[in-house]
């Protein structure tokens, strides 16, 4: 066992690497991809004569690999922050800003209103009468908080 740890070559480290990048190729949604990135580090220093010692090698491996995930977490996370995409599944929160016009009376300010093919459940703060036009400012859940526009 110990002639095989000694045996390590920079290219194992690359096939490493690039088998890891094939598990994140088939949905590892991105937990790879840091480890992968330090077998190629590792494989790296080890081309260039930085690091012989197969025990070295590991930590170096160890602790890039901690690093990496961490800076390729962080990464992925501003990236998804800044995504517009996590609304897609936010139906009510979609329509804030849609305005529409009334169907039918809301004489307690709250009601049902269809927009599109669809009923919600709307709230206001006054009585509103069939026909005006009211846009969505905000929502409480799937209750859609909605106002009288001009």
């Amino acid at each position: 066992m110990l002639e095989l740890l000694q045996s390590i070559s920079y290219w194992h480290w690359v096939i490493l690497a690039l088998v890891l990048l094939g598990g994140e190729a088939l949905g590892a949604a991105g937990f790879l991809l840091g480890i992968s990135l330090s077998a190629l580090l590792v494989a790296g220093a080890m081309a260039l004569g930085l690091v012989q010692a197969w025990q070295f090698q590991f930590l170096l491996f160890a602790l890039l690999s901690v690093i990496a995930s961490v800076v390729v977490w962080k990464l992925f996370r501003k990236q998804n922050e800044a995504d517009e995409a996590g609304a897609i599944n936010d139906r009510a929160g979609q329509l804030v800003g849609r305005k529409f016009t009334l169907q039918q009376d809301l004489e307690s300010g709250e009601g049902r209103a269809q927009i599109g093919d669809t009923f919600w459940k709307v709230d206001t703060d006054e009585a509103l009468q069939q026909g005006c036009r009211v846009e969505v400012f905000a929502r409480d859940g799937m209750t859609l908080k909605i106002r009288k526009i001009a």
